[in-house]
């Protein structure tokens, strides 16, 4: 379920924007503990620690399917839409426009936000 948010608190938190047509700004957050296990899930390896490859695994899965949302629109819409690089969001708190929503995945090593904010 999808909640609305007006403001955020990150924990480890990775970004990326869509521009074009349907542009918006994906997040991608989870407690440290939580990126060691969703990394390590994602690209089949046993990562120990939080590090530069846990980080890279994260921003790749980001990009990876926020690329195939573009595909789809383009295929689907014939709306192109173009991708800036994921980024790690350094601030404690995100202040986000009145058009966000907030989804919840729980995993049995533990939850994973996704925060849309949809742009006009």
């Amino acid at each position: 379920m999808f909640y609305p948010c007006k403001e955020y608190p990150v924990n480890y938190c990775v970004s990326q924007t869509i521009h074009g047509d349907l542009s918006a700004k994906v997040y991608l957050d989870m407690p440290e503990t939580t990126c060691i296990s969703f990394a390590s899930r994602y690209v089949n390896e046993e990562f120990t620690e939080f590090d530069e490859y846990v980080q890279a695994s994260l921003e790749d899965f980001l990009n990876l399917h926020n690329g195939l949302y573009n595909v789809n629109i383009s295929n689907t819409l014939g709306k192109e839409l173009t991708l800036e690089a994921p980024e790690v969001v350094s601030d404690e708190l995100i202040e986000l426009s009145s058009s966000s929503y907030l989804l919840q995945v729980m995993y049995p090593f533990g939850v994973v936000n996704f925060i849309f904010e949809l742009k006009k």
